[in-house]
């Protein structure tokens, strides 16, 4: 987070944690999962599908396979474009693509470091990705 507020998740977020109080947690794990859980929806939304921001999303990989020779390397970096311009509260992000798994060939995954602000406190967080055949991304 930047600033002083100390917040820790989306405004629905926090609405609802306020609205039922024994579901506090350590505020630390509530950010971590909020950011994975923005970047699974800003990841998956289809690109051109939000009017406000019609370049949010990754965009069909039919195309990006058609222009680029290295499918990993051209998704990896959009998907760190897509992050550093949707995802504000993490920074410094550093995407690797990692090996193809035999049992999953058409799979894509993909290994993420940033940095995390928490109040006035930054640590490392660390997020796998995978890309499945129909093309939806899950955040691990």
């Amino acid at each position: 987070m930047r600033g002083d507020s100390g917040l820790s998740g989306s405004l629905f977020e926090r609405i609802r944690e306020a609205a039922n109080p024994s579901s506090y947690q350590n505020p630390k794990e509530a950010l971590v999962r909020s950011v994975r859980r923005n970047l699974q929806q800003i990841l998956n939304t289809r690109s051109g599908s939000c009017y406000g921001s019609p370049e949010l999303g990754i965009g069909d990989l039919d195309n990006i396979s058609s222009v680029s020779m290295n499918l990993r390397d051209t998704t990896a970096q959009k998907i760190r474009r897509c992050i550093l311009r949707y995802e504000p509260r993490i920074s410094e992000v550093i995407i690797v693509a990692t090996q193809r798994d035999d049992n999953a060939p058409l799979e894509l995954r993909f290994h993420i470091t940033a940095i995390i602000d928490f109040s006035e406190a930054r640590d490392v967080c660390e997020f796998d990705i995978l890309l499945s055949n129909h093309q939806h991304y899950r955040v691990e």
